[in-house]
């Protein structure tokens, strides 16, 4: 009795359901991508060693992305011109209220990276920090 059980592979077939297709591979690291401790000193030289919102200096300063990883922040990437260096209670309070802080440390982000004074954007940024 033949029940059509053939244990032999059929020749040039491969696994059944299975395309061929390229494999997917990470794409590769740019030379010109940083490090999160590269990122951290890039920060510190244009910031800074101390916390943004309250003048609090380092070390153990939070490296804030602004714009999260899950949010369109690059996939998770930490890049200098999306971090900024907070104490840990100013971290928290950041995250605390997303739709308060984004917007005013991306305006911080923005006047830094356009070569213009930040000074009313930090007292207004200290201003909300502080009560």
């Amino acid at each position: 009795m033949d029940f059509g059980f053939n244990p032999v592979p059929k020749p040039n077939h491969s696994r059944r359901n299975k395309t061929d297709t390229k494999l997917r591979k990470r794409a590769p690291k740019e030379d010109t991508e940083l490090t999160k401790e590269q990122v951290r000193n890039e920060v510190k030289k244009r910031d800074g060693d101390w916390c943004l919102l309250s003048g609090k200096p380092g070390p153990g300063l939070h490296l804030h992305r602004v714009v999260y990883s899950g949010m369109g922040g690059g996939s998770g990437k930490y890049e200098v011109w999306n971090c900024v260096l907070l104490s840990t209670e100013m971290h928290t309070l950041v995250h605390s209220n997303k739709r308060l802080w984004q917007p005013l440390l991306l305006e911080f982000l923005a006047t830094k990276k356009s070569g213009q004074d930040p000074t009313k954007v930090l007292e207004k940024l200290r201003s909300k920090a502080s009560g």
